[in-house]
């Protein structure tokens, strides 16, 4: 005993030492009553069978680390040397405490467990969007509302003015021209000012028009020539505000996320315009004619408030200290356009959807006289087919993320497209109610597919600088044709009511079959 006694002060000088090491203040230890030898301190020191957080993807052997050490052939550590030796003295080793235990990858050593299981660590939940997103969708959310009142009751206001079908053709004629006179000009707008000011004065602009409709109307002072320039300022400030919310979306939502962003968008755009818009703006019309430009009016404000209200970060595309401006000149605004013929996946997209667009329009040209005259069905039900496809289309945009993350983009978007072509044909080789009903739900659901996967593609491959003058360009010939289409489907609805849906379903389905190869590069699953 008189030769333990001596040469515990050197044991406990090494110990002391080897705390200092470790951060800790030197000390004498007092040993526990149950401690006994080493297999009682190997014991101890054993890992824990539960699940250890030490970060995504990472796999932890929460057995003991000294004897999996051993048992690999490595050398003998110096933590087991001391436990060793701690255990011979009649002391138990103190337990390694978690540091910050709140943290991911905190030391998961714990005591009094098993030993020797692998835990295979699943990646974190995926984060929220964000305030600011939330503030940037309900601007959308505004916009669309106001966009859904002006094509549902600016119609109905050319209807109440006069009775020549083609003055009130021309309503929607304004409504779709600008894009193609001014969407890439508009794109650069977007790109070159401040995005959330661009939005905020485009939704201010459109809300005076809107009040001055509302006020001519009530006055009983409209006229036709009137209600048709001011659909066409809507459609010049909406290619503004259009521009700078798309572009805003990768800035405030993340690049990783916009998926669910899009997703989001597009579910908001559907159920704004088709299911709250066009029927409420229809009750206001038959209330008072002057009413829903009042809904369309606030809409639009409550939209350039919220987008005031975003970040820095949507401002601007970021730009290195003392850089310049962009000049806006004539190169500048076609960057757009070379961008996107330029990228190899970004022009194939590009021409699927002007294709798209174009042979849409063709297809549903006389889809009204297709439901009254070839399938026999009286004026009310033909808001059901609307509804039927309004409906397909919220579905397509809710679960579009689900089939992307297990089968990938690039099959989605040649699903889409097929689905797309088919459902057409059908309604054109099988002229019956409940075949075009299911049809115009799968093309809504496909269509939308369709446009969320696209947008959040080219959101990701366009630089943060260029995203308005891409957003302008892609819809200029979208968008641009579609009165092109629409023409084409009526001089084939002259021949046969069929007919426009069996074209667009055919032109559709063969510009599926075209890219399906090059789509299949697409692989990369959300």
């Amino acid at each position: 005993m008189a030769r333990l006694s001596r040469r515990q002060p050197a044991r406990q000088l090494r110990a002391g030492r080897g705390r200092q090491r470790r951060g800790r203040q030197p000390g004498r230890r007092r040993a526990p009553a149950g401690a006994v030898g080493p297999a009682r301190a190997l014991a101890v020191r054993r890992l824990p069978p539960g699940p250890a957080r030490v970060g995504p993807g990472h796999h932890q052997l929460d057995g003991a680390p000294a004897a999996a050490a051993r048992r690999a052939g490595q050398p003998r550590r110096r933590a087991d040397r001391r436990s060793r030796r701690l255990a011979r003295a009649g002391r138990q080793p103190r337990a390694r405490r978690r540091r910050r235990p709140h943290r991911r990858g905190a030391d998961p050593h714990l005591p009094g467990r098993r030993p020797g299981r692998a835990v295979t660590v699943a990646a974190p939940p995926a984060r929220g969007l964000g305030p600011a997103f939330t503030r940037l969708w309900g601007a959308a959310g505004g916009s669309n509302l106001s966009d859904g009142v002006a094509a549902t009751a600016a119609p109905l206001l050319a209807a109440a003015l006069t009775r020549d079908p083609v003055v009130i053709s021309l309503v929607g004629v304004a409504q779709f021209l600008p894009w193609l006179l001014f969407g890439v000009l508009s794109g650069s707008v977007v790109d070159r000012f401040d995005r959330r000011r661009v939005a905020a004065v485009a939704c201010g602009v459109r809300a005076v028009v809107a009040a001055v409709v509302c006020l001519l109307v009530a006055a009983d002072a409209m006229v036709i020539a009137v209600l048709i320039a001011a659909v066409f300022v809507f459609g010049v400030f909406e290619t503004m505000a259009d521009g700078a919310l798309q572009a805003m979306v990768p800035s405030v939502a993340g690049r990783d996320r916009l998926v669910r962003a899009n997703s989001r968008f597009q579910a908001t755009e559907v159920v704004a315009q088709n299911f709250v818009a066009a029927p409420l703006a229809g009750v206001l019309f038959a209330v008072a004619a002057a009413l829903p430009f009042i809904v369309h009016s606030a809409g639009y404000v409550l939209a350039a408030v919220l987008v005031l209200t975003l970040p820095l970060s949507a401002a601007r595309p970021p730009r290195a200290d003392g850089e310049p401006k962009e000049p806006l000149t004539r190169r500048s605004l076609a960057e757009g356009i070379r961008f996107l013929a330029g990228h190899p996946v970004l022009r194939r997209l590009w021409a699927v959807n002007v294709v798209l667009a174009v042979f849409n329009a063709l297809a549903q040209a006389v889809f009204v006289l297709y439901v009254l005259d070839q399938l026999g069905l009286p004026d009310a039900v033909y808001g059901v087919f609307a509804m039927a496809a309004a409906l397909g289309a919220l579905l397509g945009a809710l679960i579009v993320p689900r089939p992307v993350r297990r089968f990938g983009r690039g099959p989605v978007m040649v699903a889409s497209v097929l689905v797309t072509g088919a459902s057409y044909a059908l309604c054109g080789f099988v002229p019956h109610a409940v075949a075009a009903s299911v049809a115009m739900v799968t093309v809504g659901a496909s269509v939308s597919a369709w446009n969320v996967v696209s947008v959040t593609i080219r959101q990701e491959l366009v630089p943060s600088r260029l995203l308005g003058r891409v957003h302008g360009a892609w819809r200029t010939l979208g968008w641009g044709l579609m009165p092109v289409g629409t023409f084409a489907g009526g001089l084939l609805g002259a021949v046969d009511l069929r007919l426009p849906f069996i074209v667009g379903g055919i032109g559709i389905a063969a510009a599926g079959l075209g890219v399906s190869r090059p789509l299949s590069v697409l692989s990369k699953k959300d």
